[in-house]
């Protein structure tokens, strides 16, 4: 399986890079000040169907995905709410997990929380002091870009294009480029109850140095794949990625993965611009399958531009594979009810090779999707000539590729009928055929109170539930 690294700009095998059968995963989470947008959407569920390919080929994956649940943006919110820092960032998370229910993104292995680690955190900081690469002013503590001679390598940028961020200003720092590793405590930290005590005072961790402290406690150091947006590379993985190699000596991490925006109109969503996306109120006109089929339309490292036009081309081509899928289970039911049938030969093993092969060539969702359009096609064309055998293994399989895509998860077989059920089926249809129609509504109605739904199909009658 081919994956691109962003760390050395081309694609690398997997199998020569993992050891054994397991795979450690870290993947960054939300900040929890805010309702989740479609963006973090978008990297939850490439992830997600990462983990479940990953998984579907072998390995054992454990999968850890934090919370930033102590931050600026967090302290600034429950000020101006009056509540507390833990309150602010429960209600979010809270929220997330139900948007992330909604999309059939399956929850980690571990969710740890910042706040949940401040010792491990204070325990990291003391050794990147001890070893040279941090100093401490005023209760504030902070990494020496200078003293980790690695620094930009994964960003991929120079010492002069560095020199232009000055992501936290402070004529106190020793160099411009140096970052917070613990933060001492203001006003609005006491009035949000969102500080600590550390060596250095009341204080609390600056937001890099948690997913250094947390990876390593779960992971372990070097750990196997580390995944993220495009826009934490720089700085938040630079930053992490120089916390932990000047901790541990080595490469935190093996291969590290990233996907692009979803953009508005050809922008990047941003509060600024006022073009935010929420997934709740994607999913008050949409139900969450669709919205997780319109996110892995675009290759992970492609822009996924959103629009009104764009989710409801989504919608259609997600109702034919849905449609394909009811109408397996429909004939399914049928041959059960009423008995198996002859049939020649199928061959579609073709679809299922294909659909792997772009799966594991970096995660190729567009391509698997139009694969598996291919194949309900041609499911489409022969359903009515398949065995009950035949048709039970097509839609383990198609179902199967779905899956890996996170969708149909949650499907309800249609059920057989029974020998009295089976029998009034054949008394409706006698029904119809002879125009006594209000025999075959009373009938359809008494299926109806049953909760299935009565289709009338050119080769008979068939069923579904409501």
């Amino acid at each position: 399986m081919e994956l691109y690294n962003t760390m050395s700009r081309k694609l690398e095998q997997l199998e020569d890079i993992v050891e054994g059968d397991e795979i450690r995963m870290y993947v960054c989470g939300i900040t929890a000040y805010d309702y989740s947008h479609i963006g973090h959407a978008r990297s939850a569920v490439i992830f997600d169907t990462l983990r479940r390919l990953l998984e579907y080929i072998g390995y054992r994956v454990v999968y850890v995905q934090n919370f930033t649940d102590v931050d600026d943006k967090i302290i600034r919110r429950a000020v101006e709410e009056g509540k507390t820092q833990r309150e602010v960032a429960e209600k979010f998370i809270k929220e997330y997990f139900e948007d992330m229910e909604c999309l059939n993104v399956r929850k980690a292995t571990h969710h740890p929380k910042a706040t949940e680690h401040i010792d491990d955190i204070i325990e990291f900081v003391q050794k990147l002091l001890e070893k040279g690469y941090a100093y401490a002013v005023d209760g504030d503590v902070y990494f020496h870009v200078p003293a980790f001679e690695h620094y930009g390598e994964l960003s991929k940028q120079t010492l002069e294009e560095l020199n232009k961020h000055r992501i936290e200003p402070d004529e106190r720092k020793k160099d411009v480029k140096d970052f917070a590793l613990w933060k001492a405590a203001k006003e609005d930290d006491f009035k949000a109850e969102s500080y600590f005590h550390s060596p250095w005072g009341e204080g609390r961790p600056g937001w890099h140095i948690e997913c250094s402290v947390m990876s390593a406690k779960y992971l372990g150091v070097p750990f196997d794949i580390h995944g993220g947006g495009k826009d934490l590379i720089f700085p938040h993985h630079e930053n992490e990625r120089a916390q932990s190699y000047a901790l541990f000596g080595v490469e935190p991490v093996k291969i590290w993965i990233h996907n692009d925006f979803v953009r508005i109109r050809g922008e990047k969503m941003s509060k600024s611009l006022g073009n935010i996306v929420r997934i709740r109120d994607v999913l008050q006109k949409y139900e969450g399958e669709v919205l997780r089929y319109f996110l892995v339309t675009a290759h992970y490292r492609s822009p996924l531009d959103y629009s009104e036009e764009a989710i409801e081309r989504a919608k259609k081509a997600y109702e034919y594979l849905k449609t394909t899928l009811l109408n397996m289970d429909m004939e399914i039911a049928y041959l059960k009810t009423f008995g198996d049938r002859e049939a020649g030969n199928l061959e579609y093993g073709e679809y299922i090779a294909e659909f792997m092969d772009v799966m594991k060539h970096d995660l190729n969702t567009p391509k698997a999707l139009a694969i598996l359009h291919s194949f309900a096609g041609y499911i489409n064309k022969v359903i009515f000539n398949a065995s009950l055998e035949q048709l039970e293994k097509m839609f383990d399989s198609f179902k199967t590729l779905c899956s890996l895509l996170g969708l149909f998860e949650k499907w309800e077989r249609i059920p057989v009928l029974t020998a009295e059920e089976a029998k009034k089926i054949k008394e409706r249809e006698r029904a119809r055929k002879e125009r006594r129609f209000d025999v075959a509504d009373s009938i359809r109605e008494e299926f109806a109170k049953k909760g299935l739904q009565l289709i009338d199909t050119p080769k008979g009658t068939r069923w579904r539930l409501r």
